[in-house]
């Protein structure tokens, strides 16, 4: 059922022990709003847990103090919080493994998002992070500097440093709020956009080797092989924006071969449904940025996309 702020704030107010999840492979709205919930509602007196099943990447390590792999759920919990996911099939921690509990899931992605049984969400919301701030402004509670640099994170990626065509004026007004609390924007750029490793650009090297286009060079496609990332984790994040920052480019795409098949990025300046190729590959997202997991080869899936798209083009 879609409820409002007012709603979603009340039977957040109505819990003491909260189990906070997020959506697989957690992006920087994500995890922004899971540290950002997490800490105001402690900081209310609630006893509330944001779980992760991955390490934080080192861009998003200054939110380390609250966010580390969880191994042990807790058995019980008053409320289960589900953020920026529309699907239970995107949870970091599928249904199954939680504790048996109302549910609220807080998300700004498109979907009727029917398998919850609460939903606050709105799809012309910048970032998942803007209907968290909405919460903690109506829960009452105080947001200090690491609360408004969470939320901040969360807006910043979300909307690709306030370029992307999701950009709002709320969007804006809410980070300059953010940023009068004490969110602290050089920071955050510096851990964003400057915790690349070697091993990083050398798999971009390779990546950006591997470039195809298609549709006279509209469709833009970048993989990048488990062969070249020598078995280290590689922050592949923003290697799609390479690809949508050609000039002719209208739809980017980045498969990235994984031990169980691929994951697809999709990237649009706006004209092109990102959201719309996605979901017919089982996906989701927005018009301008989605995403795919896929069990397939790279050419499996290239193969895919390319026959969804040329539908679409």
């Amino acid at each position: 059922m879609k409820i409002g702020v007012e709603e979603a704030s009340r039977i957040l107010a109505g819990a003491n022990d909260v189990l906070l999840v997020g959506h697989t492979d957690p992006d920087g709205d994500c995890l922004g709003s899971l540290y950002a919930l997490a800490k105001a509602l402690k900081s209310d007196g609630k006893n509330a847990l944001a779980v992760i099943k991955k390490p934080l990447p080192a861009k998003h390590r200054y939110l380390a103090d609250l966010l580390t792999p969880e191994t042990k759920i807790p058995p019980k919990a008053d409320l289960i919080i589900v953020l920026d996911t529309a699907r239970t099939a995107r949870q970091d921690f599928a249904p199954a493994e939680l504790p048996e509990a109302p549910t609220l899931c807080i998300d700004h992605h498109l979907g009727d998002h029917e398998e919850y049984g609460n939903s606050f969400y709105d799809e012309k919301c910048a970032a998942c992070a803007i209907l968290v701030y909405r919460v903690i402004r109506e829960l009452g509670i105080e947001i200090d500097n690491k609360i408004a640099d969470a939320l901040y994170t969360g807006i910043v990626t979300d909307t690709n440093s306030f370029t992307n065509q999701n950009t709002t004026e709320e969007a804006f007004q809410v980070a300059t709020e953010l940023v009068r609390l004490g969110a602290d924007p050089g920071k955050i750029a510096a851990y964003v956009y400057g915790s690349l490793t070697p091993n990083d650009l050398a798999a971009l090297s390779k990546s950006l080797a591997s470039l195809e286009l298609y549709y006279n060079d509209t469709i833009a496609i970048l993989t990048l092989k488990k062969e070249w990332t020598g078995g280290r984790h590689i922050d592949t994040e923003l290697f799609v924006n390479y690809a949508r920052n050609l000039i002719t480019t209208e739809l980017a795409v980045m498969i990235i071969e994984t031990d169980t098949g691929v994951r697809i990025n999709l990237r649009s300046k706006g004209g092109f449904d990102a959201r719309a190729v996605a979901v017919e590959l089982g996906g989701g997202g927005h018009k301008a940025a989605a995403g795919i997991r896929m069990q397939a080869t790279i050419e499996e899936a290239k193969a895919a996309l390319l026959k969804v798209i040329s539908e679409k083009i």
